[in-house]
């Protein structure tokens, strides 16, 4: 059985940035988990937002939540090493193939999420090697994927005022559609995107922005960056073919 392993910083960001394609993996067979940095304390109480995730966890297939309980929108003050030292130990004990976390950009700029970006990011690059110490010869080293929205996608909705052009005061961008290694199609699991989304009562009004969206490109596909094929980084090349699976 394969392991899928999301990294994220708060409730509902799981079923914003990939809940599609959780849903697709979880119902062709393999083991999906994910982390959470905080419980969203910001946004709403702590112990309700955590059932919303649990409720959103159940309709997507995910088998286990792990909170680590830190501070919502405290994380890039965090002592550094913390963060990365509890995902390494989540990594070495759930044995993924494939570990999902945010861009490096946040998706929105969230510091939150920049952070668990990176921390994810150092965390996977040891988690790599001890699996490469294990077994050296292993055929199919596991995999990082940064989710992500494509710039040409961000850029329309912008210029058509569906999207807001700057969060946390820096502008929004999506990733350079060059970089983007992988596209799920996610239209045959868009429903159970959907109740994922509505399951974060919480959030209600912020995501009917995104739920406002006309023909929302956000309900039929899913895109994400490969970033490490084990302990190798992966870069796209203009030769590179676009994958549709992870």
């Amino acid at each position: 059985m394969k392991r899928l392993l999301g990294v994220f910083a708060h409730p509902d960001d799981e079923s914003v940035a990939c809940g599609g394609t959780i849903a697709k993996y979880a119902r062709a067979g393999w083991q999906i988990d994910i982390v959470t940095a905080t419980k969203g304390d910001a946004g709403g109480p702590a112990e309700v937002r955590a059932k919303e995730l649990e409720e959103a966890a159940g309709v997507l297939g995910i088998r286990s939540i792990t909170f680590l309980d830190y501070k919502d929108g405290k994380l890039s003050a965090m002592h550094p090493g913390e963060i990365e030292d509890a995902l390494l130990q989540v990594m070495r004990e759930s044995t993924p193939n494939v570990v999902i976390t945010h861009e490096t950009g946040g998706i929105t700029n969230h510091p939150d999420h920049i952070k668990m970006s990176y921390a994810t990011t150092f965390a996977f690059q040891t988690y790599a090697q001890f699996r490469h110490d294990q077994n050296p010869d292993d055929p199919n080293p596991p995999k990082l994927y940064y989710a992500c929205f494509p710039e040409s996608t961000i850029s329309y909705l912008i210029k058509h005022r569906y999207f807001p052009s700057k969060l946390f005061d820096q502008p929004v961008r999506g990733v350079d559609d060059k970089r983007i290694t992988t596209v799920i199609d996610i239209r045959r699991f868009a429903s159970l995107k959907t109740k994922a989304l509505h399951s974060h009562k919480t959030q209600a009004a912020i995501l009917a922005k995104y739920f406002g969206i006309p023909h929302n490109p956000f309900f039929q596909q899913e895109y994400f960056v490969l970033r490490m094929r084990g302990e190798q980084e992966v870069f796209m090349g203009k030769n590179d073919r676009v994958s549709d699976r992870l």
